[in-house]
């Protein structure tokens, strides 16, 4: 039987705690202690002549004694309509254990004076705390707004963070797509200078150009020109370039063209000039070379 009790306890989280007075379990009181910061008044519950429980993020260690000032909901009203001053005590008190969401303590008294003024303090304190005042005092209300607070804070926060994360994905997708054409275009052009012995044609520079942006999405919209000045038999377009030295080289260039598609598309409104990511766009990177003739 014992160990049967041992259980109950434990798992309906009841105390050792001894009842040696009635007690009220939820009192017009806030308890206020000072704790190195601004007081704020804490809800307090199971208060008797000998001890109570009070709601506080504070772990005290047993046997802590903490000074705490008792004060009680204004309940009644003067004629101009302000509350009146709530009465209020000041008394120590001894923490005996600690619990989920607060501690427990035992009043200690200096005095059989000090244990009477308490208990008259305690005498005209309501059993039932006035609904308008501090309804932010009660633990379980003011969890339930916090967590409310939260989830509306979350609902808000979570469509930006997607966006973030589509945008950044977006243009990482165009830096790599401008990179591998403007790599691609300067492949070609190197391919083209370097295979003077044997002119490149058009098709071996494109296909290296090709397979270079292989990557890449949407890489059938990739278009390859290439053109030489002067014009040659493998290069017959004349390049719209001019070479200062231009009697001594021959000037080679290759022109790759890519339209970037976003990873991630979203919506977009260009008549609004609105646009949720990177939109389709056109990148195009040219490679000049010199080949001597």
């Amino acid at each position: 039987m014992s160990l049967a009790g041992k259980f109950r306890k434990w798992l309906l989280q009841e105390s050792d705690e001894s009842r040696r007075a009635p007690r009220s379990a939820d009192p017009a009181v806030v308890v206020y202690y000072w704790d190195g910061s601004a007081p704020e008044g804490r809800h307090i519950r199971d208060i008797s002549a000998t001890g109570a429980y009070i709601y506080t993020p504070e772990r005290w260690y047993p046997g802590t004694i903490v000074r705490i000032i008792l004060q009680g909901y204004p309940t009644a009203v003067k004629a101009e309509g302000a509350a009146s001053v709530p009465t209020s005590i000041c008394i120590p008190a001894r923490v005996v254990r600690d619990g989920t969401d607060g501690v427990a303590v035992e009043f200690v008294f200096h005095d059989q004076k000090e244990e009477g003024a308490f208990k008259t303090f305690l005498a005209g304190i309501p059993a039932q705390p006035a609904k308008a005042w501090s309804a932010n005092l009660i633990p379980s209300e003011a969890k339930s707004r916090k967590d409310g607070q939260g989830l509306i804070e979350f609902a808000l926060l979570i469509p930006l963070v997607l966006l973030l994360a589509v945008n950044a994905v977006n243009f990482g997708g165009f830096l790599f797509a401008w990179i591998t054409v403007a790599d691609a275009a300067r492949d070609g052009a190197q391919y083209m200078a370097m295979s003077s012995a044997s002119p490149a044609t058009l098709n071996q520079i494109t296909t290296l150009v090709t397979a270079d942006v292989s990557s890449l999405i949407n890489r059938s919209s990739v278009v390859v020109t290439v053109c030489s000045n002067p014009a040659t038999a493998q290069t017959p377009t004349v390049c719209a370039l001019s070479d200062p030295e231009g009697a001594a080289y021959t000037l080679g260039a290759v022109d790759v063209t890519y339209t970037y598609q976003p990873f991630i598309p979203l919506f977009s409104f260009p008549t609004l000039g609105i646009i949720a990511t990177l939109p389709s766009s056109r990148i195009h990177r040219q490679a000049v070379m010199r080949m001597i003739q």
